[in-house]
């Protein structure tokens, strides 16, 4: 058994079997911060396809491959602009500072993929010259941002929750984001030191699966708790009632 391809399949079904339902609910609630934090999950789902097609898609020509190559990419990107302005329009809708940085990570984003086609890598993968590092510094900022803010007011409201004054399973939810931010982040700084590395990006696969699993995991506790969690969380009696 393939167990690279295992994982790959695995985590294609998380992100699409956890994001789609999430995307679901926020659709029809009307909540379009959820359905950022969703779309964020879809798209990753869809770019590691596009990773797994790139890798075993027996195709004669060339060309096929590097379109999914260059698809995945796009995905990556698409994915972490998703998050970027889920932290911004959640933590600081009113910031101009805030606002500034989305719209610097898109340039920066865009500056890269484009950059890298001017000299004939459209796909990304050479480590010679400083487009790609652009692109994917960009990329790890917005994680890193998404995780501090999670983090942060999640910080200070769970003394909020100490004191009767906030649900702690709303507390927790904040966590949980941080949670799969960190993990979603960490998986693009391997991939990072895996293009300065002569054994590739494939020898980390099992290790960025592990976390982006858990990363998923932390979306489906925020949005689907179950009876159980929200007990420990909250206490039997608060839940049952």
């Amino acid at each position: 058994m393939n167990m690279e391809l295992v994982t790959y399949a695995v985590t294609i079904a998380s992100s699409l079997g956890v994001g789609v339902p999430i995307l679901v609910k926020a659709v029809r609630a009307g909540d379009r911060l959820a359905a950022l934090l969703a779309g964020s999950l879809v798209i990753d789902g869809f770019e590691w396809v596009m990773w797994l097609l790139y890798l075993y898609w027996p195709a004669a020509d060339p060309s096929i491959n590097e379109a999914f190559a260059i698809a995945c990419r796009l995905g990556i990107s698409a994915a972490v602009l998703c998050l970027g302005c889920f932290t911004w329009r959640t933590f600081r809708p009113q910031s101009r500072y805030a606002a500034a940085f989305f719209w610097a990570a898109l340039g920066a984003m865009l500056i890269g993929f484009l950059g890298s086609g001017v000299v004939g890598d459209w796909k990304g993968f050479r480590s010679d010259h400083v487009w790609i590092w652009i692109e994917n510094f960009a990329q790890i900022l917005v994680y890193a941002w998404a995780c501090f803010e999670s983090l942060a007011y999640f910080r200070n409201a769970r003394k909020r929750a100490a004191l009767g004054l906030a649900d702690p399973l709303i507390v927790n939810q904040f966590a949980l984001w941080g949670t799969y931010a960190a993990c979603y982040g960490i998986v693009q700084i391997s991939f990072v030191a895996a293009l300065a590395s002569p054994d590739g990006y494939t020898d980390l696969a099992s290790i960025d699966s592990w976390l982006t699993l858990i990363g998923i995991s932390a979306l489906w506790l925020a949005f689907f708790p179950p009876r159980i969690y929200q007990a420990w969380l909250r206490g039997p009696a608060a839940t049952g009632a």
